[in-house]
């Protein structure tokens, strides 16, 4: 029975994405199915890969066209059919334990944060400025979470590491991916679930591993200033949402951003 439909939306280094793939495939559950989007990248190397790899639990998908991310991602949503999925990045690994301790920690809740090891792109685990800030702010207790506190927790400073988190697909497909943005669709997502009773579990076993390189989209979009834009656009949404709810510490939260603020100084 598959109970985890595992997400691959794809564009770029197709050595990363077959480590990707195999971290996969070795699970040690194996209540899972992985649907890969290619997004045309320009190569046929996945389609030969995937022809050749011939797995009866992984399915593969070109566009006959380019899309981009969040034409991708929804793409990639609406494919799902099994009680969770994951939106992988097709440079992350998952641990061997990553579906099995999630699908034995996630309970009720509608989205589920393990712990998450940061790699470089030759997969030596390392921890920059940034990702030492997220292991600041992240609860540091096991649980669930919700409410107008883990919305305030999140616009001071988002730990939450997207490619890792196992959600409850219908409560996903409620809310789908905003695409007026390309780099924070995530962001938005969470805080509109969030608003709307969303519950999080935030787990202290590490099963992820999340990959930094230096020419992904997000470090891209720094240098030309849309990250920050998409942030600024985004988190003043929620200030005003937060505010017509009676959520003013998460309003506070949204409107200072005072984290994406100091990592947009510091960049």
């Amino acid at each position: 029975m598959v109970r985890v439909d595992v997400l691959l939306p794809y564009w770029g280094d197709f050595g990363l994405l077959k480590a990707a793939v195999e971290s996969v495939l070795a699970q040690t559950a194996a209540e899972w199915r992985l649907l890969v989007f290619d997004d045309c990248y320009p190569s046929d190397e996945a389609a030969r890969y995937f022809k050749r790899l011939g797995h009866k639990q992984v399915r593969y998908h070109r566009h006959d066209k380019n899309i981009g991310v969040t034409a991708n991602f929804n793409f990639a949503l609406q494919a799902a059919e099994a009680e969770y999925l994951v939106m992988m990045g097709c440079d992350d690994k998952m641990l061997p334990n990553y579906i099995e301790v999630a699908l034995r920690n996630i309970a009720d809740a509608d989205f589920y944060q393990p712990f998450v090891e940061v790699i470089d792109e030759h997969g030596k685990n390392i921890l920059p400025i940034g990702d030492k800030v997220k292991r600041l702010l992240r609860y540091k207790q096991g649980g669930v979470y919700s409410g107008e506190h883990l919305a305030a927790s999140l616009c001071r400073g988002n730990w939450l590491y997207f490619p890792s988190i196992l959600w409850k697909t219908e409560s996903i497909k409620r809310y789908g991916f905003d695409e007026n943005y390309r780099i924070v669709q995530d962001v938005d997502l969470e805080l509109r679930l969030i608003r709307d009773g969303g519950r999080l579990f935030v787990d202290q076993t590490s099963t992820f591993q999340y990959r930094r390189i230096a020419r992904s989209l997000s470090s891209a979009a720094k240098l030309d200033g849309s990250r920050y834009r998409e942030e600024a656009a985004v988190y003043e949404k929620f200030a005003h949402e937060f505010a017509k709810i009676g959520w003013h510490k998460a309003a506070r939260a949204a409107k200072l951003h005072v984290t994406a603020r100091a990592h947009k100084l510091i960049s």
